[in-house]
This record gives structure tokens, sequence and C-alpha cells, in this order.
């Protein structure tokens, strides 16, 4: 069985073209508990800037700056960085063949990662209709009891992120309707 891919990003702007800090991504199975597998990778800012004309923003900046200083060395630290390309080949040989991706807001981290794929020549390891959202499944009313986590650290909030979705797929799950009956997906597996 195919498994699921949550990405986070801290990035150094908020549009697609921005400079990532971090990218942190998790293999899990939403419907079991645990995590598969999972990532950090640093890629170098510079050449972000340099070579592939990535952005920052001054409002980023400003709003990194009011951060927590553990969280301002975690993601814009120098330490275990290696080359952007590099980082982008191991991101995606690791989403390669994930039944879906997921991430916190399907308009934020996704699209940044779809448009770094277009910029180093690789094609999007994703299908469009396979992107899921967890702030969508966080708002159906069932607590997702999330785990405490360094904020603005990308592979703890993948993780919490990952998580969350679990807990909430397993109280769907355990749920039952008023004939007591279980629920049966409407969408496609």
């Amino acid at each position: 069985m195919a498994a699921d891919i949550m990405i986070d990003l801290e990035t150094l702007d908020t549009s697609p073209y921005c400079v990532i800090l971090t990218i942190g991504v998790v293999r899990f199975d939403p419907k079991g508990m645990g995590i598969i597998e999972k990532i950090e990778l640093r890629p170098t800012i510079e050449e972000q800037t340099e070579q592939f004309n990535r952005s920052i923003d001054e409002n980023t900046l400003k709003w990194w700056s009011s951060q927590s200083p553990d969280a301002i060395e975690e993601a814009m630290g120098d330490s275990n960085r290696i080359s952007f390309k590099d980082a982008m080949e191991q991101l995606y040989k690791f989403c390669w063949g994930a039944k879906r991706v997921w991430s916190h807001g399907a308009s934020f981290d996704i699209v940044i990662c779809e448009n770094l794929f277009r910029k180093v020549g690789r094609a999007i390891p994703w299908q469009f209709w396979e992107v899921r959202c967890t702030r969508t499944i966080f708002d159906i009313g069932i607590n997702p009891n999330r785990p405490p986590v360094l904020k603005h650290h990308a592979l703890e909030d993948a993780w919490n992120q990952a998580v969350g979705v679990q807990n909430v797929y397993n109280a769907l799950r355990s749920a039952t309707l008023f004939d007591g009956s279980k629920p049966t997906p409407l969408a496609k597996e």
C-alpha cells in the first residue's frame, strides 16, 4: 500500500518563488498510527537567490524576527545545509509514488513545491487530485489532538500535522451513524 506524504516548509516569502529555509516531510498512513519515514532538508540559501532567483520578502523577515530564538535558529542556522539541487532531488525521490500529499493549507507548501520542481526541471511527483489540506480536515469538528512541537520547525510541524490527520481519521472510522452503521467513504480510495 502506498503511503501519504505530509510536507511543511519554512520560507523567507509567501510567494511560490520564495527562498526555502527548511523542508520537513513525513511518510505516513492516515488510517494508521505512527510515522513510516521522515526527512528534513536544509537547502543553501545563497544558491537559491543567486542561481535560481528565489525571493525574500521584508515583511516575512520582520515576522521571523518576532519568533522564538529556537525557531529562528532552527530555520535560519547554517548547520546541515545541502545544495538546493540536492535538496530538490531528495524531496522528489521521497515524494515519488505517494498516494496523497498533504500540507497545512493547500495553497502554500504544495504550490511552492510544485514551483520548485518545475524550476529544477522535474515533473511534479503527484497528481492535482492527490493534494489534501490539513486545515480542512481539522475544521470538521473533531479534535485532532496534535502533540506540542517547536513552532516553525518544518519536520516537527509535518509530524504534528500527520499525527493530527491520523487522529481525525481514526475518530471518523470509529464513528457510527444514527442507525448504528458505519459511514462509508464517498471518495474513491
